[in-house]
C-alpha cells in the first residue's frame, strides 16, 4: 500500500517523530535519509525523513514544503546508528542527526522586524510612559530599522520579547515576516576557460587577424592545460578578464563555473619512506588482519607503551583492508593531534585521506563530508563528530588514546562517546575496532581482561629506545629549603627579611635540567594544565578573592589582555588595585597559569625561544600545526602548554618532559580524577626519549606519596589499575556499575532544588528491582555557572542486575514523564540527563 505520510526528526528537543502529509509531487522522492523543509509551529524547520507510515491515527496533518536532497543525506545504516544513539543516550533522534550532519547545512525559518515609518512617531509617544518594553524595542528599531527577534531580545534584555513584538504588529507599529535562510554549506565554484573547436583552430592556424592579447590567450590555452582557471590564464597569459570575455563572444573560447575543492592545509605531504614492523608490532598487525579477513565483528585493545609504534600498526591495518573494497574511519582524541596524525595518513594513502574537524571552515567540512558520502576517499580522519562520517561499508575504525575523556560531548546534546558509538557502528557493520592507547580506560581495559575484547600488547618502545626516568619533586619540601634559604642569607649578612617571598613554579631541579637541554641543544616540553596568568587575585591583608559575578568560580588574570577572566562564562574585569572587601593594595596572585610559568621561563632563560600552546594561542585557525611545526624544526627550544601537547606528539629531539603541577586534575571532586591523573602524566611523560637519545622527566608535585604517582614513576599501568580496581569495586563505580547523571538547572535555587528532589523520589519509586541506587539532589561541585543554580542528581546502576541498561533507561524516562508537569510550572528550570558521563563536575 501507498504511503502518504512521512516521519521526520526534527532538530528539537522532543522525544519523538512527528508525522506530516507527503504532497503527491514529493511522494518518490520523499525516502528514508533526505531532508525536507517543514512547518513547525510559526517556523519553518529542516527535518530528516525516519520512515514512511502506511498509516497514522493523527488528523489535520501538515505537508511537507520541500525536499532538498536528491539522494538521501542519511543511509540506512546511519539511520539506525543515530537511533540508537538517541535511545541509549536519551536524546532527540532529531538533535542526533542534527549533530551527524555536516554544520551549515540546516536550514531554518528566522523573524525578522521592521518597524513602519509612518507610524514611529506616534508609537514612541504612545510608549513613553505606559509601556518601556515596548518603547525600547520602537527606539531600536528606529535606528537600525530590521533586526530578528532575538537580537532585539539580546540588546533590549527583555523578557517575553515574542508577546511584546506581537503586541506591536497587532497595533501596526511594527512588521513581523517569516524568511527561510539558505543553506551556509554549499559546493565551491570556479570560474574556468576552455578552447572550443574553432579557438583550437585559430591557435594551430595564422591568427593574425586577432589582437595580441586574444593572440596571447590561445597560446597559453595551446601550450598548457584546458580547461584552466580563469585567475591562472590571467596571470599566464598577463591579460584582462575582457579579453578572455571577448574572445568567448566570439565562439573561440567557453566560460564555465565548475566545481572545486577548497584546498587543505594538509595536501602538501611527501609519500612515506617503507617501515619495518618489530615482532610485536607484528604480531599484533596478524591478530587485526586475520579479523579483517574473516569480515567478522571483533573488537582489539592495542595497550602499547608510549612510543611502541601504535600508530603505524594502524596504518598497516588499513592498508590490507583497502584492498577489500572497504573503508575506514581513524579518531584523534584533539585537534592538535590531527596535523601529525593526518601527514602519517597522507603520507602512506594521499588524497584517499580526508580530514574533518571543528577549526575547518564550514565549506572545508563540507567538502570533506560530500567526498566521504560520494566515495571520493575511503579514509576519514578526526576527532570525536568523525564518527558520523558517511562511508560505506566500513571495515576498521580506529580510536587512538582511547581513554580520552574529549572522546565523550559534554556540552551539548546528544551527549554521546565516540569510542562507544565506534563500537556499535562496528558492531552493526561486522567491521574491526582498535582501541589504542598507552594508559587504557579503566573499562576498556577490564573488558579485555573479562575477554569481551582482544588484548593486544606492545610492551617495548620501537628502535629499542627506552622509557624515560621519572623523578617527583616535592614542591612542599622544595618550598621550605628555599625559606630556609632565605633565612640563612638573613642571619649570615645583615640582609632584611622580603616583605613578600618569592614564589616560583619551577624548581631547581628543572632548572638545572633545563639548561642542560638548552646547552645540549635538545628539545623541552613543560606541561601546566591551567591556562591564564593566575588562578588566584587574592587580598593578603583580609584573605577576600576577587570571584566571578555569574559563577562561583574565582577569575583568572590573563597577563596578555590585562584583564580578569571567568573561563566558565566569559565575564572580563578590569583588575583591581585595592582589595574590594577591606581596601587594601597588597593583592596577590596564586596558581600558576601558563602565562605566569611562560614569563618565569623567559626570566630564567632570556636566550631561549619559548612557545605556548593553550586555547589562548590556539584559537586562530592553522595555530596547532604551526606551533608544532616550528617546534619540530628545532626553531625552538621549549614548548610549554595545556593538555594538549601531552598526547600523541612524536618528536625525537625532545628529551626532557617537565610537569609544572601534577595536582591539577588531582585534587578533583571525582570519581575518575586519580585514573586521569595518571593518564595524563604517562601519558606527557612518554613524549621524551622517542629516539636514540634518553629522556628524562620530572614531576612537581605537593601530593608525593599519592598512589598514581608511585605507578607513573614505575611505569606500571598494571599495578594502577589493580589498585584503582579496587576502590571502584569498593564504591561500585564504572566498571562495575553504569552511571547516569541528571543534572537540573535554574536562575531561582529554591525552584531547582524542589524540582530535583521531586525526580529523585520518583525516580527511586520505580526501583523495584534495586537495580540501582539513587544519590542527591546535592550541589554541583561548581554550584553556579552563568547565573544558574545548578543540583545533580546521580544514578548507580549495577551492571550484574541490568547489563544492557534497559532498566534504569525506562525507570529515567517513566520518571521524566511524571515529572515534566512539575517542570512545565517552573518556568526557566532545565533539566540534562547524561548517560555515562567523564566527569561529575
Amino acid at each position: 500500500m501507498l504511503s502518504r505520510y512521512a516521519d521526520i526528526a526534527l532538530p528539537v528537543p522532543v522525544p519523538h517523530a512527528f508525522t506530516y502529509l507527503v504532497p503527491d509531487e514529493l511522494d518518490s522522492q520523499a525516502v528514508p535519509g533526505v531532508r525536507v523543509l517543514v512547518p513547525f509551529g510559526s517556523k519553518t524547520l529542516t527535518g530528516v525523513v525516519v520512515d514512511r507510515p502506511v498509516r497514522t491515527p493523527l488528523t489535520n496533518l501538515k505537508a511537507i514544503r520541500d525536499i532538498l536532497d536528491a539522494t538521501p543525506t542519511f543511509s540506512a545504516e546511519m539511520l539506525e546508528l543515530t537511533k540508537w544513539i538517541a535511545e541509549y543516550y536519551m536524546a532527540p533522534w532529531g538533535e542526533v542527526l542534527r549533530a551527524a550532519m555536516p554544520q551549515g547545512l540546516s536550514r531554518e525559518s528566522k523573524r525578522t522586524v521592521t518597524v513602519v515609518e509612518d507610524e514611529v512617531g506616534s508609537a514612541l509617544a504612545a510608549t513613553a510612559t505606559r509601556s518601556p518594553k515596548q518603547h525600547a524595542v520602537l527606539m531600536l528599531l528606529s535606528k537600525e530599522k530590521i533586526l530578528r527577534a532575538e537580537q532585539i531580545a539580546l540588546r533590549t534584555k527583555a523578557k517575553g520579547i515574542h508577546a511584546v513584538l506581537a503586541s506591536l504588529a497587532a497595533r501596526g507599529w511594527i512588521r513581523i515576516e517569516e524568511s527561510v535562510e539558505e543553506a551556509e554549506a554549499r559546493p565551491k565554484t570556479e570560474t574556468m576557460v576552455a578552447l572550443t573547436e574553432d579557438g583550437t583552430q585559430a591557435a594551430r592556424a595564422d591568427a593574425s587577424r586577432l589582437r595580441g592579447k586574444q593572440q596571447q590567450v590561445l597560446a597559453a590555452l595551446a601550450a598548457g592545460e584546458s580547461p584552466i582557471a580563469m585567475k591562472r590564464l590571467l596571470r599566464l597569459a598577463g591579460v584582462s578578464s575582457t579579453t578572455v570575455r571577448t574572445l568567448a563572444k566570439n565562439g573561440l573560447t567557453r566560460i564555465f563555473e565548475q566545481e572545486v575543492l577548497r584546498r587543505s592545509l594538509y595536501d602538501d605531504v611527501e609519500p612515506a619512506v617503507p617501515v619495518t614492523l618489530n615482532p610485536e608490532q607484528q604480531l599484533a598487525l596478524d591478530r587485526i588482519r586475520d579479523a579483517i579477513s574473516g569480515g567478522s565483528y571483533r573488537t582489539f585493545l592495542l595497550h602499547g607503551v608510549t612510543g611502541s609504534g601504535k600508530t603505524q600498526v594502524y596504518i598497516e591495518a588499513i592498508r590490507t583492508l583497502l584492498p577489500t573494497g572497504r573503508t575506514a574511519i581513524v579518531l584523534v582524541p584533539e585537534i592538535a593531534l590531527t596535523p601529525q596524525t593526518v601527514r602519517r595518513f597522507k603520507a602512506h594513502f594521499g588524497a584517499d585521506v580526508a580530514v574533518m574537524h571543528s577549526q575547518m571552515s564550514v565549506g572545508e567540512r563540507f567538502d570533506a563530508w560530500r567526498q566521504a558520502h560520494d566515495g571520493r576517499v575511503r579514509i576519514v580522519i578526526g576527532p570525536r563528530s568523525a564518527i558520523f562520517a558517511p562511508l560505506t561499508n566500513v571495515g576498521l575504525i580506529v580510536v587512538d588514546e582511547e581513554h580520552e575523556g574529549s572522546y565523550k560531548q559534554y556540552d551539548a546534546t546528544p551527549r554521546y562517546h565516540a569510542r562507544d558509538v565506534a563500537i556499535v557502528r562496528a558492531l552493526r557493520q561486522r567491521a574491526v575496532v582498535v582501541l589504542g592507547s598507552a594508559t587504557p580506560s579503566v573499562e576498556s581495559y577490564a573488558n579485555a581482561i573479562s575477554g569481551k575484547y582482544t588484548l593486544l600488547e606492545l610492551p617495548k618502545r620501537i628502535d629499542d629506545a627506552t622509557m624515560p626516568a621519572i623523578e617527583i619533586v616535592d614542591m612542599a619540601r622544595e618550598r621550605r629549603d628555599r625559606f630556609e634559604a632565605i633565612k640563612a642569607d638573613v642571619r649570615s649578612g645583615g640582609k632584611e627579611f622580603p616583605k613578600r617571598l618569592p614564589v616560583t613554579s619551577v624548581s631547581r631541579l628543572l632548572e638545572m635540567q633545563i639548561r642542560q637541554r638548552l646547552e645540549r641543544r635538545e628539545g623541552v616540553i613543560l606541561l601546566q594544565n591551567r591556562r591564564g596568568f593566575s588562578h588566584v587575585v587574592e587580598c593578603f591583608e583580609c584573605g577576600a578573592v576577587e570571584r566571578c559575578d555569574n559563577c562561583d568560580v574565582t577569575l583568572t588574570f590573563h597577563a596578555t589582555k590585562k584583564h580578569l577572566r571567568c573561563h566558565y562564562c566569559g565575564l572580563v574585569k578590569k583588575p583591581p588595585s585595592v582589595c574590594s572587601s577591606c581596601g587594601s593594595t597588597d593583592l596577590r596572585m596564586h596558581a600558576f597559569g601558563t602565562q605566569q610559568v611562560e614569563g618565569e621561563l623567559a626570566a630564567l632563560f632570556p636566550e631561549a625561544i619559548i612557545l605556548r600552546m593553550d586555547r589562548d594561542t590556539t584559537a586562530r585557525r592553522g595555530a596547532h600545526d604551526r606551533i608544532l611545526s616550528q617546534f619540530g624544526d628545532g626553531r625552538a627550544d621549549i614548548l610549554l602548554g595545556t593538555q594538549m601537547v601531552a598526547k600523541g606528539l612524536d618528536f625525537p629531539r625532545v628529551t626532557l618532559v617537565g610537569v609544572i603541577s601534577a595536582d591539577t586534575q588531582m585534587l578533583l571532586p571525582d570519581f575518575r580524577a586519580a585514573e586521569q591523573t595518571f593518564q595524563l602524566l604517562t601519558q606527557v611523560s612518554g613524549r621524551a626519549g622517542r629516539s636514540t637519545l634518553s629522556g628524562e622527566v620530572v614531576i612537581q608535585t605537593l601530593q608525593p606519596e599519592h598512589y598514581s604517582l608511585k605507578h607513573v614513576v614505575g611505569h606500571d599501568f598494571r599495578g594502577f589499575y589493580e589498585e584503582e580496581l579496587a576502590y571502584r569495586r569498593e564504591l561500585r563505580y564504572p566498571p562495575f556499575s553504569r552511571v547516569v547523571l541528571v543534572e537540573f538547572s535554574g536562575e531561582q535555587e529554591v525552584q531547582v532544588q524542589r524540582c530535583a528532589a521531586g525526580f529523585a523520589d520518583l525516580l527511586a519509586k520505580t526501583n523495584q528491582r534495586n537495580a540501582f541506587t539513587v544519590l542527591g539532589p546535592a550541589d554541583a561541585a561548581i554550584p553556579r555557572v552563568r547565573n544558574r543554580f545548578r543540583k545533580h542528581v546521580l544514578v548507580k546502576d549495577v551492571k550484574e542486575k541490568d547489563p544492557s541498561g534497559e532498566i534504569i533507561r525506562r525507570a529515567i524516562r517513566t520518571a521524566t514523564a511524571q515529572h515534566e508537569a512539575a517542570l512545565r510550572t517552573m518556568k526557566g528550570v532545565r533539566m540534562v540527563v547524561d548517560v555515562d558521563p567523564q566527569g561529575l563536575m
